[in-house]
C-alpha cells in the first residue's frame, strides 16, 4: 500500500513481500522521501527513507516489559526516546528553522543514536544488542522528518488507510481470484484516494464514470 502526502492511496495484493514488488509500486528511480517500517524489502531503493519511529518506539516498549529489571536496558531505552521527543519539542517550537538549523539538528540527533547503539551493537547476548544494531545501521534514516520539512516521523498515514480494507478482506474471505483482487483494489484506491481529497465519492464516482471513453482502472 502507497500512501502520499496529497492524497493518493495506491492497493495492491501480492503474496510476495519481495523487494521486486517495492521497486515495481515505487519506481526504481524514486528520488523523493520513502516513509516505511524497518522491514529490508524497501533497503534496496536508492531514495532517502525515513524510518517509523512508531515501530522503533513499540519495539523499545517490548524490549522493557521483558527486561525492565535490568537499569542499564530502562536507562539506553530512555535515552533513545528521549532523543526522538527532543528533535519533535524542538520543530513544534521552532517551526521556522532554516533548512541548515533543520540539517544541523538532525546531524546532532543522528550522532547521539549511533552513540546510542554503539554501545550494545557488538554486546553479544545483551536484551538491547537487536534494537542497537537496528538504530546504528539506520541512524542516518531516522531523522530525515527533521531535515526535510513536510516529512512525517512515522508512517501512519498508511497504516490507517490500510486498516479498512483489512478488515473488509477479513470480514468477506478475500477474492476468489487475481481478477477478483485486482478489481477490489483497484476500486480501494479509487476511493481511498478521492476520500483523502476531501472528495464526495459518489460525485467523483459519477465523474469518472461520465467520461469518454472510461479510464483504463
Amino acid at each position: 500500500m502507497i500512501s502520499t502526502p496529497d492524497g493518493i492511496r495506491v492497493y495492491e495484493y501480492d503474496q510476495s513481500r519481495a523487494q521486486g514488488v517495492a521497486t515495481r509500486l515505487i519506481g526504481a528511480d524514486y528520488r523523493g522521501v520513502l516513509s516505511t517500517d524497518f522491514y529490508g524489502g524497501y533497503n534496496h531503493l536508492a531514495c532517502r527513507h525515513q524510518r517509523c519511529w512508531v515501530h522503533l518506539l513499540r519495539d523499545l516498549v517490548k524490549l522493557v516489559e521483558r527486561h525492565g529489571q535490568d537499569v542499564r536496558v530502562r536507562q539506553w531505552a530512555v535515552q533513545l526516546e528521549a532523543t526522538y521527543r527532543m528533535a519533535q519539542q524542538r520543530l513544534a517550537q521552532e517551526p521556522q528553522l532554516s533548512l541548515e538549523e533543520r540539517g544541523a539538528l538532525a546531524t546532532r540527533l543522528c550522532e547521539r543514536v549511533r552513540v546510542l547503539g554503539q554501545q550494545y551493537a557488538k554486546a553479544k547476548n545483551h536484551p538491547c544488542r537487536a534494537l542497537a544494531q537496528r538504530v546504528l545501521r539506520h541512524a542516518h534514516e531516522l531523522f530525515v522528518f527533521v531535515e526535510v520539512e513536510g516529512v512525517s516521523a512515522d508512517n501512519n498515514a498508511a497504516e490507517r488507510s490500510i486498516r479498512p480494507v483489512v478488515v473488509v478482506r477479513k470480514i468477506s474471505g478475500g477474492t476468489k481470484s487475481a481478477k477478483g483482487s485486482r478489481t477490489r483494489f483497484g476500486l480501494a484506491s479509487l476511493f481511498e484516494t478521492w476520500q483523502a481529497r476531501g472528495l464526495n465519492p459518489f460525485e467523483a464516482c459519477l465523474n469518472l464514470l461520465s467520461q469518454t471513453p472510461l479510464p483504463q482502472i
